[in-house]
This record gives C-alpha cells, sequence and structure tokens, in this order.
C-alpha cells in the first residue's frame, strides 16, 4: 500500500494537521491527544501541538499520540518532560511505547500513516541535561525540586546544645530552642566565599554568637542576642570577619510592668520563663493562698524589680532562674527588691519595705554601708546578730549580741580615752588614758598600759604593766 503523503501545492513542505504552536501540559490520568482539527474542547480532548511541555502529577502514566491514519508522514512533535516524574507515549492504540524520563525531550514524527497506529519515529533529544545536570550542580542552598530546576532552598536545623558551625552550615537556619547556649562560627581559613547562615533566638535564654579569633563579628569578639532576635551572618573574606544582617543590639530599655494575683495561681510554682516583664507586683485579692509561691523567671541578662505587695505573712514570694543553682531570692510581705541577673546568678541592687532598708552583708574589706571618699571603711555584717565596724579595710570592732544576756564588744586595737567608766569586768589589751578612769568592778590588762590620771578599780587590778 503506498503511504500518502500531503505537501503543500506553494511551498512543497508537509501539510501537517497540527498548528506550529506550543502547549505547556499538566495531566493526572492517562491522556490520550487529538489532532487540533478534530480535537473537541468541550468534550475535555487534549490538542497535540509542535512543542509539548509536559509534567506527569502521577507516576505509570502515559500519552497516546493522535491517529496516524488522519495526518500524513513528516507530521512531527516534540516533548520535553519539565516535571519530576518519568512518563511514557505511546501510539494510538497504546503500543510501542516510548519513556520520557524528568528532564528529557523526545521528538516524534511520523513515517507510515497506513493505520490508526501507524509507524512513529523517535530521537532523544537533551540526554543528559536539565534535571540530570541541575541535581548534580545543586549545592547548599540550592535545589532541584521545582520541575527539574535549580531552585533556592534553606535548611531548618533545630538546636538545643552548644553547636559549632562549618562550612556546610552554608545557607541553612539554626534555631536555638534551649536556654543560654553558644554558637561558634567557623574558622575562616575552612569556610569558602559568599559562606551565610541564618539564625533565630526561640528559645528562653541569651544566645551567644562566637567568632574563631582572630575573627570579629559586627567588630567585636562576640554578640550576645535575646529571644525573639534572628538575622543572617555573612562571611567577609576580604577581612576574614563576620557581620550580621537583620540583627539589631539593643540600645534602649523599654520597661514592662506587670501584677499578679498569687491567690489565683494553682499550686506552688509558677513560670515566666516565656515572658518575664521587668516591674513585677504581686496582690492577694481574695486571700486564699496558704504556702509560698517560687516564680521561675528567664536565664537572661535583665533588670527587675519584685514587689511583694501581699499581706499576710503565712507564705513568702520566692524567685529563681531558669536552670540555674544560685539561690533564690526571698520577699516577705512588703518588700520590694531591684535588682540585675547575669541569667545565672542574681546581684541584689536594693531590697526595702516602705520603713526598711536591706543591704548586702559586706565584709571588713567591703563594708555595706561607706563613703564616697573612703569605700574601705563603714559597717558591715560579719555574723548573725554581730555588727563589724572596719576602718581601712580591717576589722576595728565587734558588737555581738548573739547572747543577749551577755552582749559582747570586741576590738583588737589599743583603747585611748579621756575617761573610762565601767560597771562591769573590763578587759583590755593594752590600755591608755589622759584622764581618770572609775572601773566598777575588775580590771584585766594583757599589755602594757599608760595612765597619766587616776585609776580606780573597785574589783582590782591585775595584769599589765603600768
Amino acid at each position: 500500500m503506498t503511504t500518502p503523503i500531503y505537501t503543500s501545492p506553494f511551498t512543497g513542505t508537509v501539510v501537517q494537521p497540527t498548528d506550529v504552536s506550543y502547549e505547556a501540559l499538566s495531566f493526572s490520568v492517562n491522556t490520550p491527544l487529538y489532532w487540533p482539527s478534530i480535537a473537541n474542547a468541550e468534550l475535555g480532548q487534549t490538542a497535540i501541538a509542535r512543542i509539548m511541555d509536559c509534567s506527569a502529577n502521577a507516576s505509570s502514566l502515559s500519552l497516546a499520540l493522535p491517529e496516524a491514519d488522519q495526518g500524513t508522514v513528516g507530521t512531527d512533535v516534540l516533548i520535553r518532560n519539565t516535571g519530576n516524574t518519568a512518563f511514557t507515549v505511546t501510539n494510538f492504540g497504546g503500543g510501542n511505547s516510548t519513556t520520557v524520563n524528568a528532564g528529557i525531550s523526545q521528538y516524534f514524527y511520523l513515517t507510515d500513516n497506513s493505520s490508526a497506529n501507524g509507524v512513529w519515529g523517535t530521537i532523544t533529544f537533551g540526554a543528559g541535561m536539565s534535571a540530570a545536570s541541575a541535581s548534580s550542580l545543586a549545592g547548599f542552598g540550592l535545589s532541584t525540586t521545582v520541575n527539574g530546576l535549580l531552585t533556592t532552598s534553606d535548611n531548618i536545623v533545630q538546636v538545643s546544645i552548644n553547636t559549632t558551625l562549618t562550612n556546610n552550615s552554608r545557607a541553612s537556619t539554626y534555631v536555638w530552642t534551649a536556654g543560654a547556649g553558644t554558637f561558634t562560627l567557623p574558622s575562616y581559613a575552612s569556610i569558602t566565599p559568599g559562606w551565610y547562615a541564618n539564625f533565630r533566638n526561640n528559645g528562653t535564654g541569651s544566645l551567644t554568637i562566637l567568632p574563631n579569633s582572630p575573627s570579629t563579628i559586627n567588630g567585636v569578639s562576640n554578640i550576645v542576642t535575646n529571644p525573639g532576635d534572628s538575622g543572617m551572618i555573612i562571611f567577609d573574606a576580604n577581612s576574614n570577619n563576620f557581620f550580621t544582617v537583620g540583627w539589631t543590639s539593643p540600645t534602649n530599655i523599654t520597661l514592662s510592668a506587670a501584677s499578679y494575683d498569687v491567690d489565683s495561681i494553682s499550686g506552688n510554682a509558677y513560670s515566666l520563663v516565656a515572658s518575664a516583664p521587668m516591674i513585677q507586683t504581686y496582690v492577694n485579692l481574695a486571700n486564699t493562698r496558704t504556702s509560698t509561691l517560687t516564680i521561675t523567671l528567664p536565664n537572661i541578662t535583665q533588670f527587675y524589680v519584685l514587689i511583694n505587695d501581699t499581706t499576710t505573712t503565712s507564705y513568702n514570694l520566692k524567685f529563681a532562674i531558669s536552670g540555674s543553682s544560685s539561690p533564690n531570692i526571698t520577699l516577705t510581705p512588703g518588700q520590694v527588691v531591684s535588682l540585675v541577673t547575669d541569667g545565672g546568678v542574681f546581684f541584689i541592687i536594693t531590697q526595702s519595705t516602705v520603713s526598711s532598708l536591706f543591704a548586702p552583708n559586706g565584709s571588713a574589706a567591703v563594708p555595706s554601708f561607706s563613703f564616697i571618699n573612703d569605700t574601705a571603711t563603714g559597717l558591715y555584717l560579719a555574723g548573725t546578730s554581730i555588727l563589724g565596724i572596719t576602718a581601712n579595710g580591717s576589722q576595728i570592732m565587734l558588737l555581738n549580741n548573739t547572747n543577749t544576756l551577755n552582749p559582747q564588744i570586741s576590738t583588737p586595737a589599743t583603747i585611748t580615752a579621756n575617761n573610762i567608766s565601767v560597771t562591769g569586768t573590763f578587759s583590755v589589751n593594752s590600755l591608755s588614758t589622759t584622764a581618770n578612769a572609775s572601773i566598777g568592778g575588775n580590771l584585766a590588762v594583757t599589755g602594757n598600759s599608760t595612765i597619766t590620771g587616776s585609776l580606780t578599780a573597785v574589783g582590782g587590778i591585775t595584769g599589765g604593766v603600768f
């Protein structure tokens, strides 16, 4: 049988029943193709085009070429798989299938139109290109997930322990989810130009970002970010340093305040780790609480004013830092404390009630109460019920009333006085007086004594050199 050939009397080229056209086809079921001259769009029939970009939405799908005996030899079509899933192309009857893999183009041309199935020749175009090459080119921050094309990509890494970033951390976003922690940046010698990574402090504590010395970040040795902070870290290959984009270091303090009714809080523990205002006032509106309440604050650097405005003495308020073993702060009713925390330890600035002022214990070297011009001289708490007096950083006298029936005053210093009048026992290491001394009880002197006036001791004088 002679194969009919249709040529144009004007140009001598093949008369094709397909338009010189383009079609982008996405299909989810096996799809037959029809010549444009007979395709019925109302019936959902798909017309074949000279060039077709096709994407299969499921595996094992196929496209069927039109009836060959309705076309002429030399009719051709280029079918390109722009998706990620292979599909097949068959003749009209479903035979002689050709697989079109992702990123591959197949060129079909009709060589025999003597039957409905006909004979279609095929040539593979673009082998080894598109998706295959894109996949091999994809590096950190790139993928081939969109129709075989290179696309940007971001790897999200949830982190709850101290982490050291590497060159492979490029284009990743690290999300901190714990308390206080540290991200250590890679050394400048181990990373390539253009390196960058994103960070988000989604935890409850401060996150330190630490470059390897001698590199700096934003011109300093490290930066500390608070919960809710985020930004991008970029490596500058010209200076071997890092800088951030999108992260702003805090410069202004915005005071926040809240009031809490302890009677409405169930249990003996209350967490403010997620959000802790700087000024906190605690009240008891119903007066139903009977036990001490412990409030946990986040382990971040912060300033607080804590006010216990409750009116009962049957319980106290305690404040702790999340994850810290440092001592709690206890507030009795009516007490107000202002303090700062470095995320691990409380540092009290003032602690008082309406009529009282509470100071740190202090020491002989650093007394609690001193003077602008002499900070090493003043008063301190030497022990429970023991008041210390210090001068020039050394203990000069102790006032001890731990035994209220026998209060004691002791001093390592020489006592020099114009007049000394004592009705009880008076014991000194060295006694020096320029006036009369009258002792109502015994006088015991263990060191040298100098008396320029008269000395009278009812109980007698022992020891000493006069």
